[in-house]
């Protein structure tokens, strides 16, 4: 097998969607209900996700499209870190499968990297959990100014491993996001749930021995 680099997506792969609990507390912290919040929500989130619009342009969007008052800059760091917290439910299913992938010593290969549409706040974030260590690269979208399905980023995914296309295996949970990398020659996995990928790793003749949790 070909296969130099498995990639990873974070929201939905390594951590689970926000639940209904959450998403009410992040709609509390803005003054409104989760169903009032989540439409004017998404329509930025690219955009801040790749580092084009800053947390204060993405959160007075957010409560303009709302009817809420535009945040200072005290309340757009408390938006911010209620955002992030929503986002911070992981799945231990998929930390011990990387675990498992990235061997005793962090060396096994396939090697291991992540690719995330993560706002900057996010990126530096996710940088300093003890499990970012699995990942020998960490590629997020606010860095590069590009976000996923954007084919210029996986392009940089090639040039930052120093690996072709067809040398990685990259695994999300979004469709449209695998449907942009296998036009670039990159085999993709569909994101459902850890033991199907399990599964769907094997078939492809990658397998991995049960570990203990990290």
């Amino acid at each position: 097998m070909g296969t130099r680099w498995i990639v990873f997506d974070f929201g939905g792969v390594i951590c689970v969607p926000p639940s209904d609990a959450a998403s009410e507390a992040l709609a509390g912290v803005v003054g409104v209900t989760a169903a009032e919040l989540w439409p004017a929500y998404w329509p930025d989130r690219v955009d801040y996700d790749a580092g084009t619009l800053d947390a204060a342009g993405f959160w007075s969007g957010v409560c303009a499209r709302l009817g809420r008052p535009t945040p200072d800059s005290a309340r757009v760091d408390v938006l911010v870190a209620a955002d992030l917290a929503i986002w911070m439910d992981m799945n231990q299913d998929t930390l011990d499968l990387l675990a498992e992938l990235a061997g005793p010593a962090g060396g096994a290969d396939p090697g291991l990297a992540l690719l995330s549409n993560a706002p900057i706040e996010m990126a530096r974030h996710l940088e300093e959990q003890d499990w970012s260590r699995l990942f020998r690269h960490r590629v997020f979208s606010a860095d590069l100014g590009l976000a996923k399905p954007d084919a210029r980023i996986y392009l940089h995914l090639c040039e930052r491993l120093d690996a072709r296309p067809d040398q990685l295996l990259f695994i999300d949970d979004r469709p449209e996001n695998l449907t942009a990398a296998r036009a670039l020659g990159i085999e993709t996995l569909h994101y459902t749930d850890t033991p199907t990928l399990r599964a769907d790793l094997a078939r492809i003749g990658i397998t991995v021995a049960a570990s203990p949790h990290l």
